[in-house]
């Protein structure tokens, strides 16, 4: 049998190698990591879900899309303006730490409106029987309330947890708090200077007893300002009994 010559085989090897790469070509590589999971949509229709790991797929069937849905935790700020247990308005934010737990679901139902909804009527009823203060001091137990009001799962979100961000109080009613809160530190000022007063009083009282009591305080007392006074004439008794 006859050799094939040189030629024949570089251009067999090139025609492989160009029918490996129109086949490498033909398929999509896509890499999935641990922490996500990826729809793939064909022409606009979902068609699976891949699970972590690398995948090859065929470009043939139509357009491909690629969507990406993390399983990590998320982090969601929502608003709601409420009424107070003591019928006061005011908005408060909420920071909502989740996990998607179903990407399927996630797909058909989205989280972020079903969690909007969720949260907002949690703290409608959270405000409608917390009082203001508590509300204001962000008390811890407001925390747990709150996070029970929503539940351990919205839709495809697992809640971890829900705690109140913010206070947003209206404008004129931040104004008449801080008039009160003035007039009460006005009021601890006044009180205290009059602490102060009082407590001179009684000293200078307690020293006016001593001094009746025991006259020769009042010598020792003059003698000692004698000795720290530098260019100062001092008379003792009464110069017009001379």
């Amino acid at each position: 049998m006859s050799e094939m010559p040189d030629y024949a085989v570089i251009l067999t090897a090139i025609v492989i190698l160009v029918g490996v790469i129109g086949v490498l070509n033909a398929f999509r590589r896509v890499r999935v990591n641990g922490w996500e999971r990826t729809a793939v949509y064909v022409d606009g229709v979902f068609d699976r879900l891949l699970e972590p790991g690398i995948h090859r797929l065929w470009k043939g069937r139509g357009r491909l899309m690629l969507v990406p849905i993390s399983l990590d935790q998320q982090v969601r700020s929502i608003r709601a303006d409420v009424l107070s247990s003591e019928r006061m308005p005011l908005r408060l934010t909420a920071s909502v730490l989740f996990r998607i737990e179903n990407a399927e679901l996630s797909l058909r139902e989205p989280v972020e409106p079903r969690l909007d909804l969720a949260v907002q009527s949690a703290l409608i009823r959270l405000a409608g029987e917390t009082p203001l203060d508590a509300l204001l001091a962000h008390a811890p137990e407001t925390t747990d309330i709150l996070t029970a009001h929503v539940g351990d799962t919205v839709g495809a979100a697992r809640i971890e947890r829900v705690e109140i961000a913010a206070v947003t109080l209206p404008p004129e009613i931040r104004r008449l708090l801080s008039d009160v809160e003035r007039a009460r530190l006005d009021g601890l000022a006044a009180l205290e200077r009059a602490r102060s007063e009082q407590a001179a009083l009684r000293a200078l009282a307690n020293a006016a007893r001593l001094l009746k009591d025991n006259p020769e305080l009042a010598q020792l007392r003059l003698l000692q300002t004698a000795e720290n006074a530098k260019a100062a004439t001092i008379v003792i008794g009464d110069e017009r009994g001379r």
